[in-house]
């Protein structure tokens, strides 16, 4: 069977099986590692292409997912933003987003301000209800601000350093505060565990793909 036979009769197999041939064929970095999530209200069970402008959304379960050489660990009832393949807010839920080194500050939204990124690892939970937000800068550097732009914090960690970021523009350490949440307080041993087992090598809180 020569080269083109061969394309089109896995393409043939593909459709045949429900699936989309341009998503599975593609090497364009993205994989989803774990779950089911939605493009723009659309599954993306079938795998995805770049993220310009798309809203991503979890229903009742988790999703893992690789977005060129960053990972995110999407928990269930969650929506973010992404344009040109960068999350740019995080809208409702609460993710674990592993950067790769930005070469310009990536800004993601939240309620309370904006995270400042150029290649670190986050945790955020988004708490309306008490007019916060959960963050941990899991390592390296992130750069918080209010509303109106206005610098409030820097953060630097080898390490898990938490806190609550109100919606008065202050970022407050929880102390016995966040107790309560469980998932918060024991995020660090679930991120490690939930990407080991979705093929990952997790090493200070950075995330490889095993070979």
């Amino acid at each position: 069977m020569n080269r083109r036979d061969f394309c089109k009769t896995v393409t043939t197999a593909l459709i045949a099986w429900g699936l989309n041939p341009v998503l599975v064929l593609a090497d364009n970095g993205n994989k989803i590692l774990n779950g089911e999530f939605f493009i723009d209200s659309k599954s993306a069970s079938n795998g995805f292409n770049d993220l310009n402008d798309n809203i991503i959304e979890t229903k009742s379960e988790k999703s893992i997912i690789k977005v060129k050489d960053d990972f995110y660990l999407v928990r269930p009832e969650t929506k973010l933003k992404f344009i040109s393949n960068k999350l740019t807010e995080v809208i409702k839920g609460s993710v674990h987003a592993v950067f790769s080194k930005q070469k310009d500050e990536l800004k993601v939204k939240i309620p309370q301000g904006t995270i400042g990124i150029r290649g670190t690892t986050i945790f955020v939970d988004l708490e309306p209800s008490k007019n916060r937000s959960y963050f941990c800068n899991c390592y390296g550097e992130t750069v918080l601000y209010d509303n109106d732009g206005k610098l409030m914090k820097t953060i630097v960690s080898d390490g898990h350093k938490s806190g609550a970021f109100t919606d008065d523009g202050k970022f407050r350490p929880y102390f016995h505060n966040y107790l309560f949440n469980k998932y918060a307080k024991n995020h660090p041993r679930i991120f490690d565990d939930e990407m080991e087992k979705a093929g990952c090598i997790v090493k200070d809180s950075h995330c490889t793909l095993k070979s």
